[in-house]
């Protein structure tokens, strides 16, 4: 997810409890129609569902590959 989608998310969340965000200020905030934000929020909780679904399956997807070793010996070793 990107920091503009995290924006939007972020958006949404803080007018949740007033019944969602008026258009005029989806409008000034992100330059999206109503129907575009609400495009976009659903494929945004869609991808993260999605990725959270395959994260399940196959936990090993969330563990980065380790950092190189050196060969050598660090220099601390060496006292």
């Amino acid at each position: 997810m990107d920091r503009f989608d995290r924006d939007i998310l972020d958006f949404v969340r803080s007018w949740a409890p007033y019944g969602g965000p008026p258009s005029d200020e989806v409008i000034a905030e992100f330059g999206l129609t109503p129907n575009q934000f609400a495009e976009r929020v659903d494929l945004i909780i869609s991808a993260e569902n999605a990725r959270r679904d395959r994260e399940l399956r196959q936990p090993w997807l969330r563990v980065g590959s380790p950092a190189p070793r050196s060969s050598a010996p660090s220099a601390n070793a060496l006292e």
